[in-house]
């Protein structure tokens, strides 16, 4: 799984499961508590974060759709 946000609020996102992918590349619509909303008008996608981000041995970590996905500075 992959996951980029840009400070321009565009999101894209990749999930592999086996041989199914996922993909979604629109902007950031909403913040709805933790979690945030990507896409346009009704055609959307929120996405579950039950772990906001925080500093864990000196990386940034969270939890998103049950993945916990690890910052890394270059893309």
């Amino acid at each position: 799984m992959s996951l980029l946000i840009l400070e321009d609020g565009r999101v894209a996102y990749e999930r592999v499961t086996g041989r199914s992918t996922v993909s979604i590349d629109a902007p950031l619509k909403e913040f709805v508590e933790d979690d945030f909303v990507v896409g346009v008008w009704f055609l959307t996608t929120t996405f579950d974060v039950s772990n906001p981000p925080e500093e864990v041995d000196g990386k940034w970590q969270m939890v998103v759709d049950g993945v916990r996905l690890t910052k890394v500075e270059e893309y």
